[in-house]
């Protein structure tokens, strides 16, 4: 979802967080703080103190692209360019691309073939990764096409685009048409899954600027959308309840328990609702500081937890017994940052699509027993020319992955939103029946 830029929400996301009352702030919030008050630092022309801000933070948070990029700057400032480059190692080891050379920040250092070197580290990081194939497309769309969901029964595969506020329908003869009504109660489409037991077609909902008829009135409007599975009838809405709280509540994607609880993640606000089974209205299931952007979402029974994707933040667990909230740790020289999309993999990795930092990436994460710490990060996917702003995927024909290549969230920026021309959304599909032996990048 084109919803979060990382570096632009970060005090938005600080003051966001600030009304869930913590012992302590979570380290990237103060990582946050910090930074900001090292940016004010460098604008006063207090190198020491942008220095010594910025190591604090990146001691919190050595994760985070923009904090390794600054801290190097702060580095460099205070004449030590030896550590600035070592920093500058530490984010291409990352696999994130910066276009460092061209900042007059490191103007001082561009002649030097360390530097140098570690330009070339950074642009390789841009070259494709991964054998990706462009399973097929979905012509003559003009909306954002932002969700995908497969059903086994009939093979046939769902799209939700939030700008025609619809649901499209792939069947196994290629041929796509509209499977939702017009409906004024559905908002923009987003994430969805299939529920072959309740016979349902779930889909997060939500009304964003990019989605035909918006209207300032109905900002924070979201909710879970439930279509007759065969026939593509709206059976009912439950919206969020009006909350009042001076927060822009987006709910993007979904999850379905086997009992028939429903989770969604709120990209808007500290908060994971759900829809408990027979339920007619949703209801908070967990708030924490810790929610920063939450995004993807899937249900680990086995470990007794839901994971879930923070944009801003990284992989977070909820206990479903304590409803806890707990940062999912990574190996030192990976970062989490910026996913989007979750998936379970047959083997029971998790496949993150990445679309947050440059490159995009689809990330393989094998997780320990308990789902408290990912033990390794391999890159499937990479830079992919035909995938620069990849969405949501889904587990498919074959036990592989599908997702969505590019939504088409940039045709839809801008204060004059207007129809775009019909263009073809490429699906890509990335084999998982045997994965690759685990990499770290």
């Amino acid at each position: 979802m084109k919803l979060r830029r990382p570096l632009a929400i970060l005090v938005a996301v600080v003051l966001s967080v600030a009304r869930v009352r913590a012992a302590e702030p979570p380290a990237a919030a103060e990582a946050m703080r910090l930074a900001r008050e090292a940016t004010d630092a460098a604008e006063a022309k207090d190198f020491p103190a942008y220095l010594a801000k910025m190591e604090a933070a990146a001691a919190l948070r050595p994760d985070f692209p923009r904090i390794l990029t600054n801290l190097a700057a702060a580095q460099l400032a205070n004449d030590r360019a030896d550590d600035a480059l070592a920093t500058l190692g530490r984010l291409a080891a990352l696999g994130v691309h910066s276009p460092v050379e061209k900042s007059d920040e490191f103007a001082a250092m561009r002649d030097r073939k360390e530097f140098q070197d570690v330009v070339a580290k950074l642009a390789k990081n841009v070259e494709g990764i991964g054998e990706a194939d462009i399973a097929f497309t979905v012509p003559e769309m003009t909306g954002v096409i932002e969700g995908i969901a497969w059903r086994e029964k009939t093979g046939c595969f769902f799209f939700g685009d939030v700008h025609n506020r619809a649901v499209w329908l792939r069947t196994q003869d290629k041929k796509v048409r509209r499977f939702s009504a017009e409906d004024d109660t559905v908002f923009g489409v987003f994430g969805l899954a299939v529920d072959e037991e309740r016979g349902a077609l779930w889909g997060a909902t939500s009304a964003v600027p990019a989605m035909n008829g918006y209207t300032n009135e109905l900002d924070s409007a979201a909710g879970l959308t439930e279509f007759d599975l065969e026939t593509g009838a709206l059976r009912r809405v439950v919206r969020l309840p009006a909350l009042h709280d001076h927060q822009t509540h987006v709910l993007g994607d979904l999850a379905v328990a086997a009992d028939g609880g429903i989770f969604l993640p709120d990209s808007g606000a500290p908060q994971l609702w759900w829809l408990p089974p027979r339920a007619e209205a949703l209801e908070v299931f967990a708030e924490s500081a810790e929610f920063m952007s939450l995004q993807g979402v899937v249900v680990a029974p086995e470990m007794n937890c839901l994971l879930v994707s923070d944009y801003a933040n990284g992989l977070l667990r909820v206990d479903l017994a304590t409803r806890a909230v707990k940062r999912v740790e990574s190996p030192p020289d990976t970062t989490l940052i910026g996913i989007d999309g979750l998936v379970r993999a047959p083997n029971g990795d998790l496949i993150a699509i990445q679309n947050g930092l440059k490159p995009a990436r689809v990330l393989r994460l094998a997780l320990d027993t308990s789902g408290e710490a990912v033990t390794t990060v391999t890159v499937l996917e990479s830079a992919h020319l035909n995938m620069p702003a990849p969405a949501l995927g889904c587990i498919a024909l074959g036990g592989d992955l599908f997702f969505i290549g590019n939504a088409g969230w940039s045709r839809f920026e801008g204060d004059d939103i207007k129809p775009t021309a019909p263009r073809p959304v490429p699906i890509f599909k990335t084999k998982l029946a045997v994965l690759p032996a685990p990499k770290k990048k």
